[in-house]
């Protein structure tokens, strides 16, 4: 356990502290915040989270015909319950104002979980956004690597490649004694230099990477079904009514599959690299920071329904359940009602 005289790099909890201790009505703004509004936000979104990607891979594993984008978004969905499950750990910190009570080995474990979460998710929705490049554009190509079983492996890997990326939070996540007595769970990086480098390889890595790939993927999507889409309708071989239904419908996924994307991660990666040049944090940064970390906290709630309910296949797949269920219940019933007759 190592002893600082100033705060962590990314401990925003005391850097804001250092920063208003000098108004009083802006330090309870920010203890009320950061001990009360963030873990209660935090919390509900834990909580729906983990309801949510339960439901999710409880539903596509009880179905009989599982698709190769099943095999993403059940990843997708572990790789989330993995963020959801480490949250109660952050929420308790942030509602001590830092402290951190789970010993120095919780301390690594959670932290690098917590990271890998969000190079795991980055890699997944990029490595689905090639597949569906791939089935809509040139489904004939490389067939061979569509498969389930070649699904799965490219799943493992990506696992095994986001842990071997998160190797620096391994050996830096500890916990550090502060001159004031405050044991927190945070980044031993005590020089810029080493601030700076590990800021810019986890941003690149976990977003700046993976973006141009997955809007790349979808925007060739895009132009390969406006352009079959014309041809059809200039040609007349069939109802253009359907395709066109079809264009608007993946339009509207493409722009929110990106959009949310964009809107939940894009803003934490960039005040993270505008925080390295912010000395004394005003109350308007401090506000937009912890907006920004809920969103970031956000996406590992909503990921797998974008995937699945904008896909159109999940609907009917919960209506096949609700049938198959229905039935089951109708025949004990029915069996039940033969037996109380039997018996009288």
């Amino acid at each position: 356990m190592n002893e600082f005289d100033s705060p962590c790099w990314n401990n925003s909890n005391k850097s804001l502290d250092s920063a208003w201790q000098t108004g009083v009505g802006g330090y309870d703004f920010h203890h009320a915040a950061e001990t009360i509004v963030l873990p209660s936000f935090i919390g509900v979104i834990c909580c729906a989270g983990l309801v949510g990607n339960i439901f999710i891979l409880v539903t596509i594993t009880r179905s009989t015909k599982k698709t190769i984008p099943d095999v993403y978004i059940c990843n997708l969905a572990v790789a989330d319950l993995v963020h959801v499950v480490v949250m109660p750990f952050l929420i308790h910190q942030w509602a001590r104002g830092g402290q951190w009570v789970f010993g120095s080995a919780l301390c690594t474990i959670i932290t690098s979980l917590d990271t890998c979460n969000q190079m795991t998710c980055s890699a997944i929705m990029t490595a689905m956004s090639l597949d569906r490049y791939l089935a809509l554009v040139h489904p004939f190509r490389l067939m061979s690597l569509r498969t389930k079983s070649k699904t799965i492996r490219i799943n493992l890997c990506i696992w095994a490649v986001s842990f071997i990326l998160v190797l620096p939070a391994w050996v830096y996540s500890k916990v550090i004694r502060f001159r004031d007595g405050l044991e927190s769970c945070a980044f031993d990086l005590a020089s810029p230099h080493d601030v700076l480098g590990y800021t810019l390889y986890q941003t690149i890595t976990s977003f700046f990477l993976p973006l141009p790939l997955i809007s790349l993927s979808y925007i060739l999507i895009l132009c390969y079904t406006w352009k079959m889409y014309k041809q059809n309708k200039k040609t007349r071989r069939y109802n253009t009514t359907i395709p066109r239904e079809r264009v608007i419908r993946l339009t509207k996924m493409v722009l929110v599959l990106v959009g949310v994307f964009l809107i939940s991660v894009a803003p934490y990666h960039v005040i993270q690299l505008v925080n390295l040049h912010v000395t004394k944090p005003t109350m308007t940064y401090s506000i937009c920071y912890y907006i920004f970390i809920c969103l970031s906290y956000v996406s590992s709630s909503i990921n797998p329904f974008l995937y699945i309910l904008l896909s159109g296949n999940f609907r009917k797949r919960l209506t096949g359940c609700t049938s198959m269920r229905m039935r089951s219940t109708d025949k004990d019933t029915t069996n039940f009602e033969n037996t109380l007759k039997s018996s009288f």
